[in-house]
């Protein structure tokens, strides 16, 4: 009988530790470097920071986490130059708007306030943050490029448009819906002109 017992305990230490601990699942849970981080509205469970900069990989990465760091390379610039959001609210607009909602701050802003934030990052950009924030200048005059309409890009000759009497009106049209050569073929075949609107 004790040896029944002791067989059985240890069937029961096997199913305990194969079993679901809600403790042990809680621990493991909390001690992963996850984080709540606010996106706009939205709350998102995130790598913590300490978890994002230790694997240090030789491939390049993608285009929206180098969106991300040059986001920190102008939060960065931005805190260096204390009065820079004061003196450049385009830029700090831009910087306010990648941090809340990312990637999608490039198409919602609107068209001017991009180029103007582009221009005032030319007068404080320094040196030591010029390679970072060139994946953010890169997106945003792509950005750019994508909305400006096709005719303000120089991609098809501007038209011009100039007043013209009606003689000079009659004359183009004419030659452009072929209206004599109808006339002539209405002659020929002795046919009465068909009643026309204009």
């Amino acid at each position: 009988m004790p040896a029944a017992q002791t067989a059985s305990q240890g069937k029961r230490i096997v199913t305990a530790k194969k079993g679901l601990h809600p403790l042990r699942w809680i621990r493991k849970f909390f001690s992963r470097p996850l984080k709540l981080k606010r996106i706009g509205l939205q709350w998102h469970v995130v790598f913590d920071a300490s978890r994002m900069e230790a694997p240090t990989s030789t491939k390049p990465g993608s285009r929206g986490e180098a969106l991300r760091m040059a986001h920190l390379a102008l939060q960065g610039l931005l805190i260096e130059h204390r009065d820079a959001r004061h003196v450049l609210p385009h830029l700090g607009h831009l910087e306010q708007a990648l941090a809340r909602h990312g990637s999608r701050a490039l198409i919602d802003l609107p068209l001017k306030v991009l180029q103007r934030a582009m221009d005032q990052l030319d007068t404080i950009q320094s040196g030591a943050h010029a390679e970072t924030l060139m994946p953010l200048r890169l997106r945003v005059e792509e950005a750019v490029r994508q909305r400006t309409p096709v005719n303000l890009r120089g991609d098809i000759a501007n038209v011009e448009v100039t007043d013209a009497s009606a003689s000079q009106y009659d004359e183009v049209e004419d030659h452009f819906t072929n209206r004599m050569e109808l006339d002539e073929i209405y002659a020929k075949a002795g046919v009465a002109e068909p009643a026309t609107t204009k």
